[in-house]
């Protein structure tokens, strides 16, 4: 006995070929789940430990301005500024000083040195400000010490300290 093959109608392939697509949709969406459930993220326990200890000691601390300013100044005698060292704070690295109003110029000092001649070529006939700081460690500098400064005439200076 032979089979005759009757060809399928357009609807019943549509059928079909539908069935197909909905069967392929749902091995997939159970694959994707089974996946999922079967195969979870394994966590890793990774630790370490180092101990270590120390300690230091920390204190505060102040820069202590220059005390006891004082100048003498005169006839073809420029500006001589002298100071008492700092009695107390912390170690200095030096002094800084510099001129204002009027006048410019500065430099710095070592930590021992307690006095400084102004340099009269940095004066004119005018008045400006001497003002010298004590720098210590970090950067850190002290209160400032002040004192007045200037030329009369190309020859007679004059200084003063508050």
């Amino acid at each position: 006995m032979r089979r005759v093959r009757i060809p399928a109608t357009p609807s019943r392939r549509r059928e079909s070929h539908a069935r197909r697509r909905w069967l392929a949709g749902v091995l997939a969406l159970s694959l994707w789940i089974h996946a999922m459930a079967l195969a979870p993220a394994r966590s890793t326990l990774a630790a370490w430990t180092d101990t270590e200890f120390g300690s230091a000691a920390l204190a505060a601390g102040t820069v202590d301005p220059p005390t006891d300013l004082a100048c003498m100044a005169g006839q073809l005698t420029p500006p001589a500024f002298t100071w008492d060292l700092p009695a107390g704070g912390v170690a200095r690295s030096g002094f800084t000083w510099f001129l204002s109003d009027g006048f410019s110029g500065g430099g710095t000092l070592g930590s021992n040195d307690t006095s400084i001649v102004v340099p009269g070529v940095l004066l004119a006939v005018d008045t400006g400000t001497f003002t010298l700081y004590a720098n210590g460690p970090g950067g850190w500098t002290s209160t400032p010490v002040t004192g007045s400064l200037g030329m009369l005439t190309d020859e007679l200076y004059f200084c003063s300290v508050p």
